[in-house]
């Protein structure tokens, strides 16, 4: 083949289609070698076209030709994790390793494939080796982190993502990983901080408008969280999550009616949810609709959903409402027996003393 130079040049300059359109002609003309169809495939790979790219590479590798350094393993390997076909990525990359290739590009390519295949363990083990050789950039400590926030590990995932920042001060993606991982570790303030710099930075989806309203009821912020939870909505979110954090945090500002209406909006996409039972019992209870608020109350009793106390204390206060001291006095003593305090015992004081001026 001439002009192999010219086409070198090209390529070492970044001119990828000129080249691209000189190795096609050459196609064309019936050329048909190992080294043309290597070349096509790495060109086509570079101006994103993976699915052509694979076909060439693929053209390449039935010569059979000895594979130098896993080249044509790791082209295949490249473009198939391009595609979102990782195990085929994974495959060619481990591959390229048999013929002799170990450096941190082609263990990063391995750990970030393993990862979207979500083997986060064995992800990192490829990812440390490539920090172990000297790799030491925005993209590897993101992916390392990544991958410890996957493993629930988050002080290791932060401190990466810390490093990783040190690299690009403004990155929305990172920003909001710095907040989920304050969030998983109960520093609440730190992770509203980095969700709404995220947000400042221009990420307004439904993830971080859900993620930063959690957080807001958690630091009993309801009306804020209410602000952000309807921004999630207006994005689309409409599942049972955001009609029942709706419906709670209007509970806590005392809004009842607006409460059950998302919080029955939820208990139509769900109906055998037992902490649901409670909420719309709960402010049920709160609006006078004593009895309807019982048989909620005592459909989640049935569930055993960790809060059978506050609902032994609310099944009675519904009953005292109605005038059924015997009934609201057997939960509360068995409230009491279960978990003693003083404002169970005090409700047990004053119904004794009603019933006994009946």
């Amino acid at each position: 083949m001439d002009n192999k130079k010219m086409i070198e040049e090209l390529i070492r300059i970044k001119e990828y289609k000129a080249a691209l359109k000189i190795l096609l002609e050459y196609e064309e003309k019936g050329e048909n070698s190992y080294w043309l169809y290597c070349n096509i495939g790495w060109l086509l790979g570079r101006t994103n076209e993976r699915e052509r790219a694979i076909t060439y590479l693929k053209k390449a590798e039935s010569f059979e030709e000895y594979d130098e350094n896993g080249w044509l393993c790791c082209e295949l390997g490249w473009n198939y994790g391009g595609l979102g076909k990782y195990k085929l990525a994974e495959y060619y990359l481990k591959k390229a390793k048999e013929y002799g290739r170990d450096d941190s590009w082609l263990n990063s390519e391995i750990g970030w494939n393993l990862s979207r295949l979500e083997k986060a363990q064995e992800a990192l083990y490829y990812l440390k080796k490539s920090e172990d050789m000297g790799r030491c950039d925005y993209w590897l400590n993101s992916e390392i982190g990544y991958v410890y926030e996957k493993l629930d590990n988050y002080e290791e995932a932060l401190g990466y993502y810390k490093v990783a920042l040190s690299f690009k001060k403004e990155d929305t993606w990172l920003t909001s990983h710095l907040g989920f991982c304050y969030e998983k570790l109960d520093k609440i303030d730190k992770a509203i901080e980095k969700f709404k710099e995220a947000e400042k930075l221009g990420r307004k989806d439904t993830w971080l408008y859900s993620q930063i309203s959690w957080c807001l009821g958690k630091k009993s912020k309801y009306r804020e969280a209410i602000t952000y939870l309807i921004k999630a909505r207006e994005c689309g979110r409409d599942d049972f999550w955001l009609n029942c954090e709706l419906g709670w945090n209007y509970g806590k500002i005392q809004k009842y009616d607006k409460a059950l209406f998302f919080l029955e909006k939820a208990y139509c996409i769900d109906n055998t949810d037992g902490w649901l039972e409670g909420e719309i019992g709960w402010n049920l209870g709160r609006i006078g609709k004593h009895k309807e608020a019982i048989k909620f109350l005592e459909n989640s009793l049935s569930k055993n959903c960790g809060n059978e106390t506050w609902l032994y204390e609310e099944i009675g206060w519904n009953f005292a409402k109605i005038g059924n001291f015997e009934k609201s006095k057997f939960f509360y003593e068995t409230a009491n027996e279960k978990y003693p305090n003083e404002n169970t015992k005090k409700a047990l004081e004053i119904l004794e003393e009603v019933m006994k001026n009946k």
